[in-house]
């Protein structure tokens, strides 16, 4: 009651003109880290998504929607382009994204849409090259060390995003919201931050990286408030949004939202806290939700690479994108490629039928989600399934030489021993590991980026550096 009494009596913003008479507006919303059943349409018995769950129940909720990396950079590249890490390889941080890659925004702004995106983290940042095909792009100077030790709160997004709104009469308008409140430290304003339990403190808000709580794990004290003060995030953009939103339809504009996440986040499933590090359901698993549909609960295998088509086809547009477009008819599976190579992670995984099969430095094995959804037991995968996962990487690579290599390297159907003769084509996993010998790629990989001291100073006290 106290949260609806203040919105309320908030400013009422910007007055926002009326829109295309013949296109609707397109929304983008990307919510960094929201695990799907943390919503109350996914199950979530709080009531911390009333917004969120209206709008699902009022259009297509997706509910086995999928990212393909677990954080945040090579995620957000495969929703805005519809292409997958294994082809974009924008899989680390010191990549970014090539000039050649087609993004949805350039579609929409050729198209004649004025375009913006208001962004809360470095790895959406113009750094990485996600500005292209905006008109106004907005990331908060999140490169510069002095920001880093902040956040940008969902309230000032949604403020600047509804004063660009404010200037954009008698067009569609494409935008994109990327929120980071529902990333750990989870802590809403309040009076978001009592709703579930005390507030946050200094002391919990610091996280430190995965190894440390494989070893450390919360206790039950512990989980219990990180749980209400991610859920308390998440009330609090939920009423953010819904503000975006009813200023969107006072002003009588028609508009289609998508939205979704980058990926999840675990909580002790696995014996430890965060993401980056696995491919399981907590992790993997993301809310994906198209409004202004016939309603439906889709079962169909979806997921994050399918945004970039979805949001052209909403605008009357096609893209070439290996995703599909969530508005047309759909395949009740697919084969589903899955990668991350975070910190000293390496994990690759194909998902097949109701199989998922994950190939490591130690192991190669399947999870049968059939009988395990939640994956609690694997079984040794068979050559066929592993050759298949393989095949999801591509023998990009051409020796000119014999050519070594500290990654897995793996040519004619067989993974060899870090070594490969000249004239061999071979995959390599990572994409980017490094390779003694002589070999071309085709297509070759990203362009680099070089980060700061300064910024991958600020990085690692958020834990993205470890």
């Amino acid at each position: 009651m106290v949260v609806t009494l203040l919105l309320a009596c908030a400013s009422p913003g910007p007055s926002i003109p009326p829109g295309s008479a013949s296109q609707p507006d397109v929304v983008l919303v990307s919510i960094d880290s929201l695990r799907a059943d943390h919503l109350g349409s996914y199950g979530n018995p709080r009531d911390v998504s009333p917004f969120l769950d209206r709008l699902a129940a009022s259009g297509l909720r997706f509910e086995n929607a999928l990212a393909s990396s677990p954080w945040t950079l090579p995620s957000h590249v495969t929703m805005l382009s519809g292409r997958g890490p294994l082809e974009h390889n924008v899989i680390e941080d010191n990549r970014r994204i090539p000039d050649d890659l087609p993004l949805v925004a350039e579609r929409l702004r050729a198209a004649g849409y004025a375009t913006a995106a208001f962004v809360s983290t470095i790895y959406v940042s113009s750094d990485y090259g996600f500005d292209r095909g905006f008109d106004t792009f907005v990331d908060y100077d999140l490169t510069k060390k002095a920001n880093l030790q902040r956040q940008v709160r969902a309230e000032k997004l949604v403020d600047d995003a509804l004063a660009w709104l404010s200037a954009q009469s008698g067009k569609p308008a494409f935008l994109f919201v990327h929120l980071y409140d529902a990333h750990y430290p989870y802590l809403p304003p309040e009076p978001w931050s009592v709703r579930y339990d005390k507030p946050g403190t200094k002391k919990s808000t610091k996280y430190r990286n995965y190894a440390h709580y494989k070893t450390h794990p919360l206790n039950e004290k512990q989980l219990e408030h990180q749980l209400a003060q991610y859920d308390e995030s998440i009330r609090y953009v939920d009423d953010q949004l819904a503000r975006l939103h009813a200023a969107l339809e006072t002003a009588g504009r028609r508009q289609d939202w998508v939205v979704t996440a980058d990926h999840g986040e675990e909580f002790g499933e696995r014996g430890s806290w965060g993401h980056a590090h696995t491919l399981h359901p907590e992790v993997m698993r993301v809310p994906l939700i198209v409004s202004n549909q016939p309603p439906a609960v889709r079962t169909e295998r979806v997921g994050v690479i399918d945004v970039a088509p979805t949001l052209a086809a909403l605008a009357g547009l096609t893209m070439d994108t290996t995703g599909l477009s969530l508005l047309g008819p759909l395949p009740e599976s697919r084969d589903w490629p899955m990668e991350t190579s975070r910190f000293d992670t390496v994990k690759l995984s194909l998902v097949q039928a109701q199989s998922r099969v994950e190939i490591d430095n130690d192991a190669r094995v399947a999870y049968d989600w059939t009988r395990d959804p939640r994956e609690r037991q694997a079984a040794p995968a068979t050559p066929e399934q592993v050759a298949a996962t393989w095949g999801a990487v591509g023998e990009a690579w051409t020796a000119t030489a014999v050519t070594r290599s500290p990654g897995s390297m793996w040519s004619g159907g067989t993974l060899h021993a870090h070594e490969v003769p000249a004239g061999a084509t071979f995959a390599l996993y990572p994409p980017d590991a490094p390779l003694m010998g002589e070999a071309e790629r085709s297509p070759p990989l990203p362009p680099t980026l070089e980060l700061s001291d300064d910024t991958r100073e600020q990085l690692e006290a958020l834990g993205y550096q470890q």
